[in-house]
């Protein structure tokens, strides 16, 4: 049985304006937005994948634990991580534009069969994963929030 992704990273999806500090002046407010996560990685592990829950194999999605290494996949990742930073300053309505402008159009893309991960093993599992299988990547490789 698969349950609902525990919500560990604590976001105010409900338009609470008290999340968001106080900008001094126009100039300054974005860069007071501080990101939740450090890198598109934690963003993947902690956000995307727990709320992407999808058959795997060959006949599902495709996926490489080593993500990181194909390029394709690299930036779009990186794209989604920071447009999901930006965006969900806007409130419950942009994260829906998010989900259905990004996130899905671009994951359904990224794991679908003749996608970047096509000649990746294509062994079939059983039974519907928890989230597709991620490898550490090396540390620095990721451009960081802070």
């Amino acid at each position: 049985m698969i349950g609902i992704p525990p919500n560990n990273d604590e976001l105010d999806l409900d338009g609470d304006e008290t999340q968001e500090p106080e900008p001094q002046d126009t100039e300054h407010a974005v860069s007071e937005r501080p990101f939740v996560y450090e890198d598109a990685q934690q963003w993947l592990r902690g956000y995307a994948l727990p709320r992407y829950l999808r058959k795997y194999g060959p006949s599902g999605h495709a996926w490489a634990p080593n993500w990181y290494d194909y390029p394709e996949v690299y930036s779009v990742i990186t794209a989604l991580w920071e447009t999901w930073e930006q965006m969900r300053w806007d409130g419950p309505q942009q994260i829906l534009v998010f989900y259905r402008d990004y996130f899905y159009p671009l994951m359904d893309r990224l794991t679908a069969q003749d996608g970047p991960f096509h000649a990746y093993d294509k062994v079939m599992h059983p039974r519907l994963p928890e989230m597709f299988p991620v490898a550490e990547a090396p540390d620095g490789y990721f451009r960081s929030s802070v």
